[in-house]
């Protein structure tokens, strides 16, 4: 097997800490094994999430390296140890802030207590996403690494106390700029790549089809955000069938639980339909049935689009997209593979303002947040 030219610099003599920012399907995993090869793989530990862990087990096997595999819930109950070297896949989901206690969350803390405790341990943060949806993600990242800002530093270069209606007092918010602030230490850490700078990219079609509804009539005095966008999901699945006229295989993206099994209901009357969403277990088995599928319908969570292969599908329809940017980016890069590319078409259904807010929210490249939509003010 032969490496592409952003990888080979990993296979030997690459430096200890390593913040790797390459888009998605760009084959980081690949750059973590060559790099766990040279040297660092005597007892070394690769954090993943569940569902791809046995895609990373084929993949140190294949690159003639080794490692102890387990996933972000295994890694929770690990007892303290040094470890030959860490790799982190997806890091960006465990970079809640450090320093606000009330946001911390148990996957940054267990990490964080790791690296103190163990400094000089060589570490390898994977991660299409870096930045979630707020400035202490990459702060937290960084202290991964042993890069320590101080936090009174950091809040003050991308917050500012503010007064906010729905806030019952002063609060230190993300600066309107903090996105354009933030890039030049991003920049400075973390070795990016985009997979248009690495290959050409076959063309990719975008559309946008507007859905008819019946008119929602909320309640007195109440701001039904999540119930009007629910009920904008209800006349979508003949859309979706007719789009399917066009593509044998079609991945299908839904944001609430009950509209994935709705889906699945209808979908599985024209083709054989595969789903996947937070309470199916073997995720991995499902995904791999889909990928070796003809012909199929596949209906996924909007909010874990993170970390697997999809590339057998051209077709993506968003029925409902996650209020998330990073769920939203993740989910996009399923069908562009750099070992399988070839032309993709996303087409995003849209059923009335609730999901033309989040859309537009999303393509700005703000996550939504329900509670601050104007349209009920």
């Amino acid at each position: 097997m032969n490496l592409l030219a952003h990888q080979i610099k990993y296979a030997q003599g690459y430096k200890n800490k390593g913040f790797l920012v390459h888009e998605g399907g760009t084959g980081k995993t690949i750059c973590a094994c060559v790099w766990l090869r040279d040297g660092r793989d005597k007892d070394a530990l690769v954090v993943c999430p569940k569902k791809v862990a046995r895609k990373w087990q084929n993949e140190l096997l294949a690159w003639g390296t080794k490692a102890t595999v387990v996933s972000k819930e295994e890694f929770k109950k690990l007892p303290l140890r040094k470890w030959s070297a860490r790799v982190i896949d997806e890091a960006d989901e465990f970079a809640s802030p450090l320093f606000v206690a009330s946001k911390r969350s148990q996957l940054s803390a267990k990490l964080y207590e790791q690296v103190k405790a163990y400094p000089d341990t060589p570490t390898l943060l994977l991660t299409a996403t870096p930045i979630r949806s707020h400035p202490w993600n990459l702060h937290t990242l960084l202290c991964f690494l042993g890069v320590y800002i101080d936090w009174r530093v950091w809040r003050h270069t991308f917050f500012e106390l503010k007064r906010m209606p729905y806030l019952p007092r002063p609060a230190y918010l993300p600066r309107e700029s903090w996105r354009e602030l933030i890039r030049p230490f991003l920049e400075k850490y973390a070795d990016i790549v985009l997979m248009r700078d690495i290959v050409e990219l076959p063309p990719i079609t975008e559309n946008k089809i507007f859905v008819k509804t019946p008119d929602f009539y909320p309640p007195i005095d109440v701001k039904p955000f999540f119930d009007e966008h629910r009920h904008e999901q209800q006349n979508k699945i003949a859309n979706i069938l007719e789009i399917g006229k066009e593509y044998r295989k079609i991945l299908v993206v839904a944001y609430y639980r009950e509209q994935i099994e709705q889906l699945e209901k209808e979908l599985k009357k024209d083709r054989q339909t595969f789903s996947i969403h937070g309470g199916i277990s073997d995720q991995e088995a499902v995904i791999k049935k889909a990928q070796e599928s003809d012909e199929c319908f596949f209906v996924c969570q909007a909010s874990i689009g993170a970390g697997f292969d999809a590339d057998s599908f051209s077709c993506v329809v968003f029925a409902s997209t996650s209020y998330a940017v990073r769920d939203f980016v993740q989910m996009k890069f399923r069908v562009r593979r750099i070992h399988n590319l070839h032309p993709v078409e996303y087409n995003y259904l849209i059923g009335g303002r609730c999901d033309k807010a989040v859309l537009e929210n999303i393509e700005a490249g703000k996550d939504f947040v329900p509670s601050e939509w104007k349209e009920y003010d």
